[in-house]
């Protein structure tokens, strides 16, 4: 409970220098909020610079589909070339052979050297439909990952603000720290300090139904009691946070 909560009636039961921790724990919260928030910027930062990463590797495989299509298309135009050429040269050699059987020979290979040809063609005509597929699909996820890529960046530029605004809190909220600790009765500052590394924060919690507003557990009718009565400082039987009674 915020230290500035307390109706003044409360005030008046607390024990001496309780006011003052109380204070000094709500400060130290908002601090605490600060430092996680703060830390978890660069968890968000690797986040979405993952998330990057992921959109340009898409972006570069949709690319090399269509590069892979363009290579297997100039391979295709370069074994035309090669039987064409093989064809050129089967009817020179027809134009000087003398036996019929080897212009024969000849005419066979050119035959199947033009199917082989025809083969190729199938193959370049399907793989050029293909290729203006492939080309609208990655015209598509270029589209759509650089879109998601802009959204990104302009998360990360929001993140690295955000920082810069926490980063000023903090500044702001340490001085609050710093003056309110002035403000502790310098024999409960260890007391404090040391819960606050064991059992975290709040530290100086309320009695509810005789139970520890920190650990929820029933503490000792003693301590409710010296609780109720407000005229020292005293602590849970349990987890050892103060505690004060809350009417």
């Amino acid at each position: 409970m915020a230290a500035e909560a307390l109706p003044r009636s409360w005030e008046a039961m607390l024990p001496d220098g309780l006011q003052a921790l109380l204070v000094l724990q709500e400060r130290d919260s908002r601090k605490s909020q600060l430092d996680k928030v703060l830390a978890a910027v660069p968890r968000d930062r690797v986040a979405v610079e993952t998330r990057i990463a992921a959109h340009k590797a898409g972006i570069d495989a949709a690319k090399k589909a269509v590069t892979d299509l363009e290579l297997k298309r100039k391979e295709l135009e370069s074994n035309l070339r090669t039987l064409e050429g093989q064809i050129q040269r089967y009817r020179s050699q027809q134009i000087q052979v003398k036996k019929n059987d080897e212009y024969q020979a000849l005419s066979h290979e050119i035959e199947r050297t033009e199917q082989q040809i025809g083969a190729v063609e199938e193959q370049e005509i399907e793989l050029l439909y293909g290729l203006d597929e492939e080309k609208a699909r990655c015209a598509e996820a270029v589209r759509v990952l650089e879109a998601a890529i802009g959204d990104e960046n302009a998360q990360l530029a929001r993140l690295a603000e955000r920082e810069r605004e926490v980063r000023g809190e903090m500044a702001a909220a340490q001085a609050e720290v710093e003056r309110a600790r002035a403000e502790v009765q310098p024999s409960l500052l260890p007391r404090y300090d040391l819960l606050v590394r064991s059992a975290g924060l709040p530290v100086v919690v309320p009695l509810r139904a005789g139970k520890c507003g920190g650990c929820h557990l029933k503490v000792s009718n003693g301590i409710e009691t010296d609780a109720r009565t407000g005229t020292k400082i005293v602590s849970c039987d349990n987890c050892g946070r103060i505690v004060f009674f809350e009417f």
